[in-house]
């Protein structure tokens, strides 16, 4: 009896260890992050969470704040894993497609609360934060129509002071690598504030597209 339960064992853990080995490489990241950098969820509760949803059954659970998490989408051809964390927040991990064989990895933290804004790390395939960024930071002056404003006979600074606090949500958009940043002041500022300021937007949609291996800003619009 004992020879046998140890032969069962054995063939389970042969088959565990071939499916760790079988997990592709956002799989392995998502799994790797370092619990300091994922507060929500444990390496080990990702790793249920993952093996949980592979297998078609709930992929749902508890996480360390007694709250939920689950995964929304897992795209291996993409090496994209979305992560809803909360009713407010959600992480996006994904490799980066470079045209050499680095590996270099974006997460995307986005809270909503009220209005969602979003943070975004680079890192390396140990997880070891890049000593330079990949991708110039957004600011409220990419949104506008610096044309419109001085026709109007405005100041651009004036607009600017206008937009008090500013939301920024960014997403992985479509193929690729490509990152779509959403201005959200329109859930944060007054209707009638907003309402004034919206002639002086170009849009509220700033697309980042990938480019010899770094981001570059690209096309605003609605």
């Amino acid at each position: 009896m004992k020879r046998r339960f140890k032969y069962f064992a054995g063939i389970f853990a042969l088959c565990l260890s071939s499916a760790v080995e079988a997990q592709s490489p956002i799989e392995k990241m998502f799994v790797s992050m370092p619990d300091a950098y994922y507060l929500s969820l444990s390496s080990e509760m990702r790793n249920k969470m993952l093996s949980a949803y592979i297998s078609d059954s709930t992929s749902t659970m508890k996480n360390r704040f007694r709250g939920e998490s689950s995964i929304q989408l897992l795209d291996r051809e993409q090496q994209l894993v979305v992560v809803k964390n909360s009713a407010q927040g959600t992480v996006e991990i994904k490799a980066l497609q470079r045209n050499d064989s680095i590996v270099q990895i974006a997460v995307i933290f986005t809270a909503c609360a009220p209005a969602c804004d979003s943070h975004i790390g680079f890192f390396g395939s140990n997880w070891q934060i890049l000593a330079h960024t990949l991708m110039p930071s957004p600011a409220i002056t990419d949104f506008l129509n610096t044309e419109k404003i001085l026709a109007d006979g405005k100041q651009v600074n004036d607009i600017v002071e206008r937009f008090d606090i500013i939301f920024l949500q960014a997403t992985f958009a479509g193929q690729g690598n490509n990152i779509e940043v959403t201005l959200n002041s329109k859930k944060f500022l007054e209707k009638e504030q907003y309402e004034a300021l919206k002639p002086y937007l170009k849009g509220s949609k700033l697309l980042y597209e990938w480019r010899n291996n770094a981001f570059e800003k690209s096309s605003c619009y609605w």
